[in-house]
């Protein structure tokens, strides 16, 4: 504890949680405390500027406690809210001490399943930055942040679900989220933008069916189905699926009053959605494309038209697996008119790919939207993208957990310099500025306007599925089956990682020796795995520990 200069009481807790206070004091009655809890400090004093909202009518959210005493002795805690903090400021004149106050952290009973160690403490650190913010945001459903808004987004959620499900075993929380999305379902078939829809305003329903949101109600289902290889998720589901799906279709071609020319032929027009308000991308770097509300008043016809392609193969793959004939011919080949819409529409001036914005050229890379030539294209203006950032990430939601997959299919070593990029705006740039959870924005404490300014923002902690499935090389490939195809580079002289799956515990890990590397993988009982190196070494070995 310390006395700041403003006379005030400061406790630091060592670490960013969400939870309540609990505090036990002497007093008089009717003497009085006043706590406030946050997660910034500004020049020694507690600060809530970065994630309060401030209009002329009110201020929100305060994180406040006003306590009035009772005669003698005072035990207290919270019960009908958490906060988000690291911070609490007690403004009093009674005498209390570090000893009298405790910071309990509440959130979900979630079984830690994923381990992950490398030769970079940075990144160990992130790593363990994105499993604290995980959990701060798993209060029964999954929030952006537990301190503004609390709410369950549902971009935040499918970006990050990959990831959750090596960290933690996460089928039972998720599948609750899934049903509170399908429960949010509107008539016409569009899934909301979060879930469950309490507490949202007016003019944010516009926002519902946004890209890269409200397809959270097919890609979470069917990434779960993935990992722990249980149909029943796709089998409750499907309906509910196939009404989001056909809500989409019906976009492609359809006139929206704030829609903006694309530039392309009515023949190709009628091939994309530039229909309904969205996010796009959302909160790249400032000096990348700054915060603008007026961006989501128009659609966002590149997003859209992309997701719309990858939403329609996610669906025919869930038709596959259902044994749906008709209805996975019928994804495919709407998929594949969308995709030839979206080729037309990179050729437009508006949406050249002759940009240095990454998510733009991330996003149809890694969905695989182009022909031979814009691939091609693409690629290469992606490396120019980046070098001329100095190798920094220029991606926002959407697009942050899938550019190291894009750049691993150019070269192995583009990933490795994007990942053990420290500067801001970078992965490793946030523990090396002493953070111990995810930032919303890249800018971290300094993104304080435009509402973007949460410290306690798992979104961006996504990057650490690759870590699990390609730099340390563990995929689950079906039941009992696993495909082992580690990636070794950069700077690294090791990684490891093991991962608690459905199947048992599967390990795998490289280090740096005289000549190449030395892998060590182990495959648990009744389980067999295809083991992929990168020189070409290729096998198929049953459960046990390998040295290769």
């Amino acid at each position: 504890m310390t006395v700041t200069r403003g006379g005030k009481k400061l406790f630091d807790f060592g670490q960013n949680i969400a939870g309540y206070l609990s505090f036990k004091v002497n007093a008089k009655a009717g003497q009085k405390l006043t706590i406030r809890c946050g997660e910034l400090l500004e020049n020694g004093e507690l600060t809530l500027k970065n994630i309060q909202c401030v209009n002329k009518k009110k201020t929100t959210p305060l994180q406040r406690i006003d306590y009035v005493c009772k005669e003698g002795e005072n035990v207290y805690k919270t019960t009908f809210a958490i906060f988000g903090f690291q911070y609490a400021e007690i403004d009093t004149d009674l005498a209390i001490t570090a000893d009298d106050v405790t910071a309990i952290a509440v959130r979900s009973d979630l079984e830690e399943t994923g381990a992950f160690c490398s030769s970079n403490e940075l990144l160990d650190r992130f790593v363990e930055a994105t499993r604290r913010s995980a959990e701060n945001n798993s209060a029964d459903l999954l929030t952006d942040c537990p301190t503004r808004e609390r709410h369950g987004w549902l971009g935040d959620a499918q970006i990050f679900v990959k990831t959750a499900s090596y960290l933690f075993q996460y089928l039972p929380f998720a599948r609750k989220f899934v049903n509170d999305i399908c429960d949010a379902q509107h008539k016409n078939g569009c899934f909301p933008q979060i879930a469950p829809t309490g507490g949202v305003d007016f003019y944010m329903r516009p926002m519902d069916g946004s890209a890269g949101w409200s397809d959270a109600g097919v890609l979470i289902p069917y990434r779960l189905y993935l990992q722990y290889g249980d149909r029943a998720i796709l089998q409750e589901h499907y309906e509910q699926m196939k009404r989001f799906a056909d809500y989409k279709i019906g976009t492609l071609g359809k006139w929206y009053p704030s829609a903006r020319h694309t530039g392309i032929s009515p023949r190709y027009a009628r091939s994309i959605s530039n229909y309904g308000q969205s996010y796009g991308e959302w909160a790249e770097p400032a000096d990348v494309k700054a915060f603008a509300v007026s961006d989501f008043v128009s659609p966002h016809p590149e997003e859209t038209t992309a997701y719309i392609v990858y939403l329609m193969e996610c669906m025919a793959e869930i038709a596959r697996i259902l044994e749906k004939e008709d209805d996975e011919k019928r994804y495919r080949t709407i998929a594949e008119k969308a995709r030839k819409g979206y080729q037309k529409l990179v050729e437009a001036k508006r949406f050249s790919l002759d940009t240095d914005r990454q998510a733009k050229l991330v996003r149809p890379l890694y969905f695989r939207l182009l022909s031979d030539a814009q691939t091609r294209f693409a690629g290469q203006r992606l490396i120019k993208a980046l070098e001329n950032y100095g190798w920094r990430l220029g991606t926002g939601f959407l697009s942050t957990p899938l550019i190291l997959y894009v750049l691993q299919e150019l070269d192995i070593e583009f990933a490795y310099k994007l990942l053990e990029n420290e500067e801001i705006p970078g992965w490793l740039s946030m523990p090396k500025a002493g953070a111990n959870t995810v930032w919303e924005a890249w800018e971290g404490p300094n993104a304080v306007s435009g509402g973007i300014g949460s410290l306690d923002h798992y979104s961006k902690g996504a990057v650490v599925e690759w870590l699990f499935a390609e730099m340390c090389g563990i995929r689950v490939n079906g039941e009992n089956r696993f495909l082992i195809a580690p990636k070794p580079g950069g700077h690294f002289t090791f990684a490891e990682a093991a991962y608690k799956s459905v199947f048992g515990t599967v390990r795998s890990g490289w280090r740096k020796a005289a000549a190449g590397w030395t892998y060590t993988i182990e495959i648990p009982p009744n389980c067999t795995a295809r083991i992929q190196l990168p020189d070409g070494t290729e096998k198929t070995v049953g459960c046990g520990c390998y040295t290769l």
